[in-house]
């Protein structure tokens, strides 16, 4: 008898929501988000500090670009597993990306320069070219 796992009726929940739809043909995520070391997506003030969950597939290449509105910040990308929250791939440049496995994952940006943060992340994940 098959059971599936929790990460995978989270995921089929939110594509039948409509939630994980492309925004366009390359598009996989996109937004504007909080960054700031904090361990919850959303912090006790209510502000969105991680994207929304999306899809990756395993052996795709993936561009992930994000910058802040901040004039002395450097933020870097961890990319969670939606499921467990264990971290996936870490960047801390804009860069290409290539799954080892396909999941359900989010973004998560944190400031490394100290006593930065609370900054506006502007962020994209399109497949490559």
């Amino acid at each position: 008898m098959y059971i599936p796992s929790a990460q995978q009726i989270m995921a089929a929940g939110l594509a039948a929501t409509g939630c994980m739809r492309g925004m366009g043909k390359d598009s996989i995520a996109s937004g504007k988000v909080l960054d700031y070391a904090v361990e919850k997506c959303l912090d006790s003030d209510g502000n969105v500090r991680c994207t929304k969950p999306f899809l990756v597939e395993k052996d795709k290449c993936y561009n992930v670009e994000w910058s802040t509105n901040a004039t002395l910040s450097h933020t870097t990308v961890e990319v969670r597993d939606a499921g467990s929250g264990e971290m996936v791939y870490y960047r801390d440049t804009n860069g290409q990306w290539t799954p080892d496995k396909g999941e359900l994952v989010y973004l998560d940006f944190k400031p490394k320069v100290w006593k930065t943060g609370n900054d506006t992340v502007e962020y994209s994940v399109k497949t490559c070219k």
